[in-house]
């Protein structure tokens, strides 16, 4: 950094801290009018009218009847079989009870067309994927006294359930995390030289902390390990430990290399069997262990184990409708690696990025018009709906996601430039997403990876692991048919939790003209705060994005900046809210063109705009306003800075240090071509210690700067959910 510059930001450091004291900014006395909140709509349901082409389905029927109201039958399976004899729109009214899946319903061209399976209104259909077990006796495991029941031979669970609760696995540690000590490739299925990946070898040991006290476990080929490196969960079973080399072995390679400093857990431990609630499977036995809470026998006890981890697969269908149902208690089975699928499946290696490889409870390709509406989605091992190749105008509205193992929804279609190839116009909307990732821990709650013309809208997405909303597929300035994406007032917030790193609350990837984010609210997205931790951005614009339109976001209380762009080009951020996020509120991180995936190579690389930056508010608190200034590959104008503790005196930061010397003022930013017509005032928000934002209706120099308001509090679902 320039001498000057540095000079300035050393005095500053001895001056800034004496602000607090002798500088007191004042405080306007404004008037606010409250940004209407609007109110709920009710679900708009079908209503019940039972006509000449439909059929009826009840738990108390007989799969003899002939599906008439007076006759019903007792499964939908058989429903489905009936509605191939009927033409025109079929209507399969479901009445209250819970049908139990024991495998998946799968539809083909074979089936009817516009069909549509609707339980009946005001009654609770419950499709159910679990079995109870039976037979408990009272037993000892452990050291301690327990219940045990036996498992019907060759079934493979990694998920029990209580009533309407997900029951824990044991775990080792109880709480918190093992951390490597000891980076040893030794055995790997690659070298740095040959690996197919720059960050991974394919690991197949590790050496355990010094603080793992037990190694060799009981059953280690029913034990799974979790690493938690970067933005990867990675997972195998155990094939055992060898003492000799204190090396843990593992059943499958790891996707990330293991590192110094990764954190790591155990799962169905035998020796961690000793908390109230907690279950145990011993495969070897064919036998579940339950450590029970008080006041539960072997008599009042109500546990079931997934039986099946899919309700519905569809394939070459059109009209295929469901609503209103609820589907409930799957199995977490371990992905499938399908060879040439993508780049490490051939070594046996998952996809390390957002659970790529995860199927779904809910599953459809080469289909059309196909609809979920107000469906509740709850204890889904597996993602709850995914939408894959040459999926068309489709639609999953106003439902509830409540701890799903994997993602809500997965748009996952071809990156194709010919029409008939692609997944498109497909709407997620007005749904409420309250747990995901919750086995498969790097899920992300809304996931798109290869579609266009589609509209993620109207959502509350919360309590996940890792991003919440990711739009793209593709890393670079390579093809990609991913355009013309919606992502518009959704409201999202407590993501990360502190589990991984590099995520965004809103994340994309690759060229996307016609993407829209706006009218987002993104708070409280924290990504690992130990060694290696990083990236908890609001919106977060990842490698390649280009020609997205950013604008009227609200992002705030983010552990990293609000926004953060890493390399792409024209992207426009405008009238946005960046307000006390942890690290600053912007931040570029352009790596200049020789380290950019296909990246075109310019005959002047200072006319390169990585994205314009134009009418934003940004509010700090003794934080960088710009984090990591030397990246002025961006265009900048008429922006509002201000700082709670040190008024017009903002910083920005020249390299992301944090360091007191590396301060840029605003004087020093126009010199580095930044900072150009700047806005340093006091935005007037309401109370933003509490996270009101509420701007004033009389702020002179607000309303003359371009600044456009607009009501956040239309950000969320449009239905009332409860």
């Amino acid at each position: 950094m320039e001498f000057g510059i540095k000079l300035i930001a050393f005095f500053m450091a001895i001056i800034t801290p004496l602000i607090g004291i002798f500088y007191k900014p004042k405080t306007a006395d404004y008037n606010y009018t409250d940004n209407q909140i609007v109110e709920k709509e009710g679900k708009n349901m079908t209503e019940y009218e039972f006509g000449a082409n439909d059929i009826a389905v009840s738990a108390g029927g007989n799969d003899e009847n002939d599906g008439s109201e007076a006759y019903p039958v007792a499964t939908v399976q058989r429903a489905k079989e009936l509605a191939k004899q009927k033409n025109g729109e079929i209507r399969i009214w479901i009445s209250g009870g819970i049908y139990y899946f024991t495998e998946s319903m799968k539809f083909t061209s074979d089936d009817a067309e516009n069909i549509s399976f609707i339980a009946k209104p005001g009654e609770e259909v419950i499709f159910d994927g679990s079995m109870k077990i039976g037979g408990w006796q009272q037993d000892r495991a452990n050291g301690h006294d327990c219940f045990s029941a036996p498992v019907p031979d060759g079934l493979h669970f990694n998920a029990v359930f209580q009533g309407k609760n997900v029951l824990p696995q044991t775990r080792y540690p109880e709480e918190g995390y093992f951390y490597i000590e000891d980076e040893n490739h030794e055995n790997a299925k690659f070298t740095e030289e040959n690996t197919p990946w720059s960050l991974t070898v394919g690991d197949m040991e590790m050496t355990p902390s010094s603080k793992q006290e037990i190694k060799a476990f009981k059953n280690p080929e029913d034990v799974t390990i979790r690493v938690l490196h970067l933005w990867i969960d990675d997972f195998s079973k155990l094939c055992g430990y060898d003492e000799s080399r204190n090396r843990i072995l593992l059943e499958s390679p790891m996707s990330g290399s293991i590192e110094k400093n990764n954190k790591y857990f155990f799962e169905n431990v035998y020796e961690a069997f000793d908390a109230p609630g907690e279950w145990y499977y011993d495969r070897t036995e064919g036998r579940i262990y339950y450590l029970p809470l008080a006041g539960q026998t072997k008599e009042n006890i109500d546990i079931s184990v997934a039986l099946t981890d899919k309700f519905v697969e569809i394939i070459n269908c059109s009209g295929v409708s469901f609503e209103g149902i609820t589907f409930r208690n799957t199995d977490s089975t371990y992905p499938e690696i399908v060879p040439n699928s993508h780049w490490l499946a051939n070594s046996g290696i998952r996809h390390p990025q957002a659970e790529f490889d995860t199927g779904a409870a809910f599953e459809a390709a080469d289909s059309k018009n196909i609809n979920i509406r107000f469906c509740n989605f709850d204890n889904i091992g597996l993602s709850a709906i995914k939408f894959l190749r040459r999926v068309k105008n489709s639609e999953i509205r106003g439902c509830n996601f409540t701890d799903i193992g994997a993602s809500a929804v997965f748009i996952d279609g071809y990156n194709s430039d010919v029409d008939s190839e692609i997944t498109e116009n497909i709407s997620f909307v007005d749904n409420f997403v309250n747990g995901y990732g919750r086995y498969f821990y790097a899920a992300i709650g809304a996931f798109l990876t290869h579609a266009r013309n589609c509209d993620i809208s109207n959502n509350e997405i919360c309590n996940g692991y890792y991003s919440s909303i990711s739009i793209g597929w593709i890393w670079g300035y390579t093809y990609s048919v991913t355009n013309h994406i919606s992502v518009k007032n959704n409201y999202l917030h407590d993501i990360g939790q502190g589990w991984l790193s590099d995520m965004g609350g809103i994340y994309t990837l690759g060229n996307q003209p016609g993407t829209v984010l706006s009218g987002n609210v993104i708070r409280n997205v924290a990504a690992d705060p130990g060694a290696g931790g990083y990236g908890g951005w609001g919106i977060y614009l990842d490698e390649g994005s280009q020609h997205i339109l950013v604008e009227k976001n609200l992002v705030y209380d983010c552990g990293s900046q609000g926004f953060h762009q890493h390399y792409g080009e024209n992207n426009m951020i405008r009238n946005n809210i960046f307000a006390l996020n942890g690290e600053g509120q912007m931040c570029s991180s352009f790596a200049h063109g020789q380290s950019q995936i296909g990246y075109l190579q310019y005959e002047d690389e200072s006319a390169h705009n990585e994205f314009t930056f134009l009418n934003n508010i940004l509010l700090s608190d003794n934080t960088p306003v710009y984090a990591k200034a030397e990246n002025r590959f961006f265009k900048d104008d008429s922006n509002i800075c201000w700082d709670i503790s040190n008024g017009k005196f903002v910083f920005n930061d020249y390299c992301s240090s944090n360091k007191p010397l590396d301060r840029i003022y605003a004087k020093d930013m126009n010199k580095l071509g930044l900072f150009n017509n700047a806005i340093i005032t006091d935005p007037g928000f309401r109370n933003p210690a509490n996270f009101d934002f509420t701007l004033p209706d009389d702020n002179a120099e607000l309303n003359g700067s371009g600044f456009e308001k607009w009501n956040y509090n239309i950000a969320g679902t449009l239905t009332d959910h409860n």
